[in-house]
């Protein structure tokens, strides 16, 4: 069988890895170049699908990522106030890492199953009866070409044009806040906020939003003291029609960005109110900030889906493309493999695709449900009854 993966990111190297692995030939066609996707690279959950699907497949032996800890919620003098256990088995690492690792694996074989090109831009993805036709155009030479496939798998994330085709009026809408994001070398912090923020993950609630704050390896995926880094985020309630928004989504160039300003392009400016505003915080966070040298800021924005499987079961939608969630409960790398592991069954004659929709639709209610929650709690303090049996709630503070 031959399929077109649109999308090179972690949810069509998930796919294409369990496709290739089943003998079909695979090929990824992404947008970006290869320094567009690294410039939006952040810290991520792996969560249980995610690393089954390592162990499955990949079966590598060298760790990717720092076991996930309680989350604890700290005040501005750094004291503990609160905790709470993480919603599943965690591993904390970034994208970087496993974009690495699953990238090398898909490619590193001697085999001619699958190719990866970056800078294609997908236009039209229509479907004859029999094949599904995908059109791209190079987005360097300007030369357009078109895919024949037996199998697609959109995975071209949260605006993702795909499903726009399938799914008309299917934009994500931003939910009132933004994140901003960043990462530190463990060397460049001094020894004090080194020792707090070692090996813990920790919130701290600050004036419109919270800033969390994790432990991760280094980009080469060193676990050795001193040489993995901090990231950190601060969310922050903004109104998408303010000033500040609009001067927060401007980069260097004065291009407006409708969901992430990328590192390296955040106006000086801007970057140095954000700072500003870190003053407020305790010493560590506060460090974390100052030690930052290429922040990033993202829209937050959601979509679900009703459904992920299309033009008779030729076209499937993964990963953000099919649902986009607020990032409160890292779910969306977790969410991606889950489609590629229930894909393999549907392949091998386990299950359906009646059966994997219906679990990726009843996955993506779940998990929107759950992480929309968990951001209250974490703006506000206060519990909602979908997550209070995690949270005790006689310690909860407003």
């Amino acid at each position: 069988m031959t399929v077109v993966v649109v999308g090179g990111s972690l949810s069509g190297l998930f796919h294409a890895i369990v496709l290739k692995h089943l003998g079909h030939n695979v090929h990824v066609l992404e947008k970006s170049s290869q320094t567009l996707l690294e410039s939006q690279a952040a810290g991520l959950n792996a969560g249980p699908d995610v690393q089954k699907l390592i162990d499955l497949y990949i079966k590598s032996e060298t760790p990717y990522g720092m076991p996930g800890a309680l989350v604890e919620i700290v005040d501005r003098e750094g004291v503990v106030i609160n905790s709470f256990p993480p919603n599943a088995t965690t591993n904390l690492t970034t994208w970087r890492i496993l974009y690495n690792i699953l990238k090398s694996h898909l490619l590193g074989e001697a085999t001619t199953l699958a190719t990866y090109e970056t800078e294609k831009l997908v236009g039209e993805v229509n479907y004859d009866g029999e094949m599904v036709s995908v059109s791209y155009t190079d987005i360097k030479t300007g030369v357009s070409d078109v895919r024949h496939a037996d199998l697609v798998i959109a995975a071209d994330g949260g605006h993702s044009s795909i499903r726009e085709g399938v799914i008309p009026d299917s934009s994500p809408e931003y939910v009132g806040y933004v994140t901003w994001r960043g990462a530190v070398p463990e060397p460049l912090l001094c020894e004090a906020s080194r020792s707090f923020l070692s090996n813990r993950v920790f919130m701290l609630r600050a004036e419109h939003g919270f800033i969390l704050s994790y432990h991760v390896p280094s980009d080469n995926g060193s676990l050795k003291p001193g040489e993995c880094q901090f990231i950190w985020a601060w969310y922050e309630k903004l109104d998408e029609h303010s000033d500040d928004f609009n001067e927060n989504f401007t980069d260097i160039s004065g291009k407006r960005h409708f969901t992430t300003v990328p590192r390296g392009k955040m106006q000086p400016k801007v970057w140095e109110k954000r700072q500003e505003c870190g003053n407020s915080l305790n010493p560590p966070f506060a460090e974390l900030l100052e030690k930052t040298s290429d922040p990033f800021v993202s829209a937050i924005r959601e979509r679900q889906s009703p459904k992920s499987v299309f033009y008779d079961g030729k076209l499937l939608l993964v990963g953000d493309a099919f649902a986009l969630f607020r990032p409160h409960l890292g779910s969306s790398t977790n969410q991606a493999a889950m489609q590629a592991l229930g894909l393999a069954e549907v392949l091998e004659g386990r299950s359906d695709l009646v059966a994997w929709e219906r679990k990726s639709v009843e996955y993506a209610m779940k998990t929107a449900a759950l992480g929309n929650a968990y951001g209250e709690y974490c703006f506000t303090g206060k519990v909602p009854d979908s997550i209070s049996a995690a949270i005790r709630p006689d310690e909860s503070y407003t």
